[in-house]
């Protein structure tokens, strides 16, 4: 029996005693005692025999686990390109025939597979690598045997890389390993740069398709979502790289499309068949992967037809977006992958919709539809914290377009003199307002959100009565706005809101000052006296309303 397992039953066994003495409980009789030590004897005995016959495998390995050793992976690199230069050979030497060393190659391959598996038993995750550096060597002689050689048909070369596809997938069945898998597919995206100097054109292409579809397989079955994350980072950039040299080629886009819904399926099936939903964590890693995709995916279409573009970006949010409705009936209890999709979709609908789409007659009124959207809102939405969270990303792409559509107005308030500017700056007023009327006791609050709406109202009011009185002479303007700020205090009175009354003081001293400091300098003797006499009375009455502010209730 272990030592440490003794130790722990006379420890029992002391506190068991001490128990039975404070109780005045009877004492044990020793044959009972030797009863119960010789079945825990037993029990111990049997524990001991059944562990000793489990597989190496099944016990959890702490101080024995082996690191992992990274003069494997230098190995394979070294067989790797012991296998491209014999490849090359006959380019330098030709003392070989290329159908010679396509065999060689091959051979090499089948042997570190077959050395790899019969060193399956004594160390299973070193051993993975000689496996994955063979088929990296197979994947390099189908791909040689029709690029270099022309030994080989350009379909009966895809069929081989399919046949070595197979293979890959057979082996994992035995192999049951990720890092044969990681590695194989790093060699297999990338082999086709050790050959250099050949244009890989639509046989790489077709090649890197099969190559998505075997790892899209084995990570399923692998239950490795860095495989599949590893395989598609690497099929969309060595499509895209293959692309940029083909020059409009219309195979480009429908193999980056292919490749988009291959590794999309694949994390799906992965989510169905294993069980397990994408966490928040995993969904992120595949962000960078879909900005790479859309990113290569639009400008190779816009090469070709800018119109479509659009379009298309929104079908494959679209897909995506399916796809995951699809999972989330699966999983009802919610998935992790629910803000990246939110963000993508988010991102395509900006960039497609409100960049590339939407006239620029209908970008000025996109503020006014935000405006009107949130005063009227329900308030059971605006309190529900959770959706808030969940929405954070598409409500910070609306503020920024709410951002853009505000700065753009006032732009061209104050460069062109145009009716329609006009109507849509008074229309958005009118939306501003109806957002502080309507949400008023959830936009106090943040003092700090209401400050700044407050600001951006005022501002957009002065530069609004600004265009449309400036047609009939300065003083008007002055006037409008002197209305306007006299405006906002009897309504903040109504209110009893002291920041809303206080905020109106600064569009009265700009009209005040402008009035004083222009208006009464440039005009006639009578519209001087007219313009201070009326400037006077509308200052004194808003001092004296201003001494009421502090008789007020500040509303929380």
């Amino acid at each position: 029996m272990p030592t440490e397992f003794e130790n722990r039953l006379s420890a029992l066994e002391d506190r068991l005693s001490k128990i039975e003495n404070h109780l005045n409980l009877p004492a044990r009789s020793p044959e009972k005692i030797k009863v119960a030590q010789a079945a825990v004897d037993e029990w111990a005995e049997d524990i001991e025999t059944v562990s000793s016959r489990l597989p190496q495998s099944s016990r959890p390995e702490t101080e024995n686990e082996k690191p992992f050793n990274w003069l494997g992976i230098a190995a394979i690199f070294c067989f790797v390109l012991a296998a491209g230069f014999i490849i090359k050979l006959s380019i330098d030497s030709g003392w070989l025939t290329p159908s010679r060393q396509i065999g060689l190659s091959a051979l090499l391959g089948i042997g570190l597979i077959g050395t790899g598996l019969k060193m399956m038993s004594s160390d299973r995750e070193y051993a993975s690598l000689l496996p994955a550096a063979g088929i990296i060597i197979l994947y390099l002689t189908a791909l040689a045997g029709h690029l270099y050689y022309n030994l080989m048909s350009f379909e009966i070369s895809l069929i081989m890389v399919g046949f070595v596809s197979a293979i890959c997938i057979g082996l994992y069945t035995k192999i049951r390993n990720d890092v044969y898998a990681i590695t194989a597919s790093l060699g297999a995206y990338l082999s086709p740069l050790l050959l250099g100097g050949k244009s890989f054109e639509e046989f790489s292409l077709s090649y890197f398709l099969i190559s998505s579809l075997a790892f899209g397989v084995i990570s399923i079955f692998v239950k490795s979502r860095i495989l599949l994350l590893i395989s598609a980072n690497l099929a969309i950039l060595m499509t895209a790289v293959i692309g940029f040299d083909l020059h409009q080629n219309p195979m480009v886009i429908i193999t980056l499309a292919l490749h988009f819904m291959i590794f999309s399926i694949s994390t799906y099936f992965y989510s169905k068949l294993n069980h397990s939903p994408l966490s928040k964590e995993e969904a992120w890693g595949f962000f960078p992967v879909l900005l790479a995709f859309y990113a290569m995916e639009y400008y190779f279409i816009y090469q070709m037809s800018p119109a479509l573009a659009p379009w298309v970006s929104l079908g494959f949010a679209g897909f995506l977006l399916g796809l995951y409705l699809s999972a989330k009936r699966l999983f009802p209890n919610g998935l992790g992958s629910q803000s990246l999709i939110l963000t993508f979709t988010t991102l395509v609908c900006f960039h497609s919709v409100y960049i590339e789409l939407l006239p620029a007659l209908i970008h000025p009124w996109l503020l006014v539809f935000i405006l009107s959207s949130a005063a009227f809102i329900p308030n059971a939405m605006i309190e529900n914290k959770d959706k808030k969270n969940i929405y954070l990303i598409p409500l910070l792409a609306i503020g920024i377009i709410a951002a853009i559509e505000y700065i753009s107005i006032i732009i061209h308030l104050i460069d062109k003199d145009e009716i329609s500017w006009i109507i849509v700056s008074m229309v958005t007023l009118i939306g501003f307002w109806a957002l502080l009327v309507n949400k008023y006791n959830f936009i106090k609050e943040k003092i700090e959100n209401y400050y700044g709406l407050l600001g951006a109202t005022h501002i957009l009011a002065i530069f609004s009565f600004y265009r449309y009185t400036t047609d009939m002479g300065s003083l008007a303007v002055s006037a409008s706005w002197l209305c306007y700020a006299v405006a906002v205090m009897l309504f903040a009175s109504t209110r009893k809101d002291e920041v809303m009354a206080r905020s109106a003081l600064v569009v009265l001293a700009f009209a005040a000052g402008k009035a004083l400091l222009y208006d009464a300098a440039n005009a006639p003797t009578l519209l001087r006296i007219a313009c201070l006499l009326m400037t006077g009375a509308v200052l004194y009455g808003c001092g004296f309303f201003m001494r009421r502010i502090s008789t007020w209730t500040v509303a929380k």
